[in-house]
């Protein structure tokens, strides 16, 4: 019997042998809703809830009109329970992103399904119901993981364009710079939790600015379920 491997998306999608078992993997608004939205984007930020980052991404959101969708990690939704139900409140999406944030590549298959159950109960008693969506720590997919979260009906989804928000790009001039290049029908990756290398202090300072020209060009934001209909 061959191990399970940790294997990127190409690398997994070419190890299925019937498409019954291929997950459902989304990265555009066209493969959310099977076409290319007109004018529209998705934005998404991940690792909160953050009580000092994911506030302020509220606000300026909600400042500008503007919806977007929260990957949450499990266990800091259940120390900011009232930033979760913030987030549904004002009109955005929230979804899964696993209870520790652990790389999928490095435990153990049910481990990795743990990641993803835990952190749905979790969801489903702080706003009432499952999540829908679900999104990968650092976008590594991972067979027992993706089983799990076709099992419990949500959908994988990963972006197009990331903002790169942490790290050594994760600068004022170069978020701004890949902020300027979003075009309609992406799924965009951001942060509001301050873990490890983000930086969503920077994000949240040219948020303003990445809105008002969305508004300028009448490209409008939706959230996940929005956009998926």
């Amino acid at each position: 019997m061959t191990p399970e491997l940790y294997l990127n998306p190409g690398q997994w999608l070419l190890k299925q042998s019937h498409p019954s078992n291929s997950p459902v993997i989304l990265k555009s608004l066209a493969d959310l809703n099977g076409r290319a939205e007109h004018a529209s984007v998705c934005l998404t930020f991940d690792d909160g809830p953050d009580p000092a980052f994911s506030p302020r991404i509220l606000d300026i959101l909600a400042e500008h009109k503007a919806r977007a969708s929260f990957f949450v990690v499990g266990e800091f939704a259940e120390q900011h329970p009232q930033l979760v139900e913030r987030m549904l409140q004002e009109g955005h999406t929230v979804g899964n992103h696993t209870f520790h944030h652990y790389h999928p590549w490095t435990v153990l298959p049910g481990t990795a399904r743990e990641e993803v159950t835990r952190t749905s109960r979790s969801l489903q008693q702080i706003i009432g119901f499952a999540p829908r969506w679900f999104r990968p720590p650092h976008g590594r997919l991972r067979r027992a993981m993706l089983k799990q979260v076709a099992a419990e009906g949500m959908k994988t989804v990963l972006w197009t364009r990331s903002m790169i928000d942490w790290g050594p790009l994760g600068t004022d001039e170069g978020i701004a710079e890949r902020m300027a290049e979003i075009r309609q029908g992406e799924v965009i990756l951001m942060h509001d939790g301050e873990r490890q290398h983000n930086k969503p202090g920077i994000t949240a300072r040219q948020l303003p600015a990445l809105l008002e020209r969305l508004q300028r060009r009448g490209i409008h934001t939706l959230t996940l379920d929005e956009a998926a209909g």
